[in-house]
């Protein structure tokens, strides 16, 4: 019997992230939830599938925890088959009124942190069954969104980082593709007004916003199931960039 696939997920602790190790989890998985504050979530989801959770911390801000999260992994598990980048930062704001440090931070932090632990994870990916990267990025990246250059421009660059990375790996047999959710249920877009919500909505063909489950079944899709798939952007927005 082969062992069960080993997934590390990012930003496990809530929303998208969590409900992707859901998933995976009912599909029989295994999953690294990282985590950089909301352990406590990542316990909890451990103690409902023994021995098939591990939590793991990872600061997408600080590069050098990347390393550490892979070897818990290799230590624990001896393989990684899946490498699923769902934790970013947000912070709002024109360009003209937004502090340039903290515009640059949002780039860096979302690019730079995916680079660090893709490059931790990729020689223990390439030990892995059928392997694979999924970056989630988001539908602002691919048409822009007034108030968000900031996330729209990292989001962005991880379609080119994901393509050249497509190239580079797939000699390895590591396929790479980019989920590009658009304004999904979270506790995130809860703080969304009213008014904003029903603009949105009225702009998105299906007529709402995304559920968390339609998200992760897309993600898992591409990590597990879209075998043929690489270098590929699946956007998942209810119509909303049409």
């Amino acid at each position: 019997m082969s062992e069960p696939r080993s997934t590390l997920v990012t930003g496990a602790s809530r929303g998208i992230g969590a409900g992707i190790a859901r998933l995976l989890l009912d599909r029989g998985g295994r999953v690294a939830g990282s985590y950089r504050s909301g352990r406590a979530d990542v316990e909890a989801l451990a103690a409902g599938h023994p021995g098939r959770v591990l939590p793991v911390a990872f600061d997408l801000a600080e590069p050098a925890t990347a390393e550490h999260a892979v070897e818990q992994v290799r230590a624990h598990w001896g393989r990684l088959d899946s490498l699923v980048l769902n934790a970013g930062v947000w912070h709002g704001g024109r360009l003209s009124t937004m502090d340039p440090d903290v515009w640059w931070s949002v780039v860096r932090t979302n690019l730079g942190g995916t680079a660090a632990l893709v490059r931790a994870a990729t020689g223990l990916l390439t030990e892995g069954t059928q392997p694979s990267i999924v970056l989630v990025g988001s539908v602002v990246g691919e048409v822009g969104f007034a108030g968000d250059t900031a996330y729209a421009a990292g989001k962005a660059a991880l379609v080119g980082f994901a393509r050249s990375l497509a190239k580079e790996l797939a000699p390895d047999g590591v396929r790479v593709n980019v989920l590009a959710p658009g304004f999904v249920e979270t506790d995130m877009t809860s703080a969304v007004p009213d008014r904003s919500r029903q603009r949105i909505a009225a702009a998105t063909l299906l007529g709402r916003f995304g559920t968390v489950d339609e998200i992760a079944r897309a993600a898992v899709f591409l990590a597990d199931d879209a075998t043929f798939c690489t270098g590929s952007v699946l956007t998942a927005d209810g119509g909303w960039s049409l």
